[in-house]
């Protein structure tokens, strides 16, 4: 038998969550062909790895990869970190199908999250979108439709309900990224115009989805202090619609423990996931209150440089930044001296309140700023997160941004941190760590065709050193690549070999199986 690679001498942990094993893998034409003991068999390419542990490729189900891995700085990032598959269009972020007006002002409204990459911005389907990353990018990519786009397209930032002709117009453009392979529906509920959706109206748009086998994957509207009114609502739309529900970046404590356990009890088929780090990270545009968020970008900058919508604005500005806990900026346009300062020492500086630094910041650097939010001292961060990292229903995510000098570490470090450190701890064994981020969001999101390391499955294949794979970056340094990654195979091509990227772009568009 003849391979183009043989991965030799390995613990083969093959996503199942079935106990690790001593085995080879042969791969040919892209596709895992033997996973077996393989002696005197020939191949193009031997990696030896003896010591290692070799497992299907990691899938990130929430990230905002997509045009960074087109090109830049972080374009190899994932792969980096062992993951071979990253689901697009998080939080509802993407820019088709629109129109030319339309998508001048989603992308106005999305810069802070992605930047201004060269890209051409000149396609107006789905079809033409997804094409702009065929042969450029080095890891797959799995389509969401992405309901920021779909709204504002159908409707604009309006705060009026849909109209029939409206809805019709949404669900036009939701058919059309089911069409093209979209693994469900993401949703941010938190970000205009989804904040202004009512539930009847994501009901309906989560029929169609159900209706295609999909998942419905908000960032819901509410979580701490208001996290049972954002639950119930997902809950009550996976109900009513028949969608299975996968609830973006959800901590587990006590209050959500008890919510997951209602839900499925009441029927509704729901997962979530999680990135491992006591620290947030968004726009510093939410600092504001919703409603004056409502109406999108140009909006929310009028009410920054006016000053009586201003001081309207303070009172409730003052007490969202009261809830969070430490400010660090990590991306300000135009002023990459303020990237790694923290809001609180800025405002001290400029003898200014903090509400009053924040309107200020936003309004001379157009509004385009993210932080890195830090959970309060009052919340046991580490403890918090081996509770939800264990949960059944957990998935692994990065929510990875990159943008910036200072970008969160999950971008970076997440999957070196959940399969390496979290592991090594006792929060998870190493088959429950694998199957989290490999064939269960390959289950969950219908990717039939990868997770798991067995003959027939594409060639995806991540070989890491378990006793040195840890996260190294660091809240000063985020950028950062971690340890024990040792090769990294997609589509059956070497992209990580010893630990350095090779440059090569096999990654595909995959869209539903």
């Amino acid at each position: 038998m003849e391979f183009d690679i043989l991965v030799a001498g390995g613990d083969v942990v093959d996503g199942t969550g079935s106990p690790r094993s001593p085995l080879d893998v042969g791969i040919a034409d892209g596709k895992v062909v033997a996973v077996d003991r393989i002696e005197g068999a020939r191949a193009r390419r031997v990696i030896d790895a003896k010591g290692k542990v070799v497992a299907p490729g990691f899938i990130d189900v929430h990230v905002h990869s997509e045009l960074a891995r087109l090109g830049g700085v972080d374009r190899f990032a994932g792969v980096l970190d062992g993951v071979t598959t990253e689901l697009m269009s998080p939080d509802g972020f993407s820019w088709a199908p629109l129109e030319p007006d339309r998508l001048r002002e989603v992308k106005e409204y999305l810069q802070v999250f992605y930047g201004d990459p060269d890209i051409g911005w000149d396609w107006t389907t789905v079809a033409d979108y997804l094409a702009i990353f065929r042969d450029r990018i080095p890891n797959n990519l799995v389509p969401q439709a992405p309901h920021l786009a779909i709204k504002a397209g159908a409707m604009g930032w309006g705060t009026e309900r849909s109209s029939p002709e409206q809805m019709s117009a949404m669900t036009r453009s939701l058919v059309e990224w089911l069409d093209a392979g979209a693994v469900g529906m993401s949703a941010g509920l938190e970000y205009q115009p989804g904040a202004l959706s009512p539930v009847d109206e994501l009901t309906a748009l989560c029929r169609v989805v159900a209706s295609a086998g999909g998942v419905y994957a908000p960032h819901q509207r509410g979580y701490w202090s208001r996290l049972a009114h954002g639950s119930e609502e997902s809950f009550q739309i996976g109900r009513e619609s028949g969608v299975k529900v996968h609830i973006s970046h959800l901590a587990v404590d006590d209050t959500a423990a008890g919510l997951l356990d209602e839900a499925l009890r009441s029927g509704v088929d729901v997962t979530f996931d999680m990135y491992p780090y006591s620290a947030a990270c968004t726009h510093l545009l939410m600092m504001l209150p919703e409603w004056a968020q409502a109406g999108g970008y140009a909006t929310s900058m009028r009410q920054l440089t006016d000053p009586p919508q201003r001081e309207r604005l303070r009172d409730e500005t003052s007490e969202r930044i009261r809830e969070r806990g430490e400010i660090m900026l990590s991306s300000v346009e135009r002023g990459e001296e303020l990237e790694g300062r923290r809001l609180g020492d800025l405002a001290r500086e400029a003898r200014q309140a903090d509400v009053d630094c924040l309107f200020e910041l936003l309004a001379t650097h157009s509004g385009r700023a993210l932080a890195v939010y830090h959970w309060p001292d009052s919340v046991d961060g580490e403890a918090l997160i081996r509770r939800t990292l264990a949960h059944p229903l957990y998935i692994g995510s990065t929510d990875g941004i990159y943008m910036g000098t200072r970008p969160h570490r999950r971008g970076f470090g997440t999957f070196a941190r959940i399969a390496g450190e979290y592991v090594r701890s006792g929060a998870l064994t190493l088959e429950q760590a694998v199957r989290k981020i490999t064939g269960f969001p390959a289950e969950r999101f219908s990717l039939r065709d990868r997770g798991l390391l067995v003959a027939g499955r594409v060639a995806d294949v991540t070989v890491f050193d378990p006793d040195r794979l840890a996260d190294l970056s660091t809240w000063d340094n985020g950028r950062v690549s971690p340890s024990g990654i040792a090769h990294v195979i997609v589509n059956g091509e070497v992209v990580v070999d010893a630990g350095v990227p090779t440059g090569s772009l096999p990654g595909k568009i995959v869209r539903r199986s």
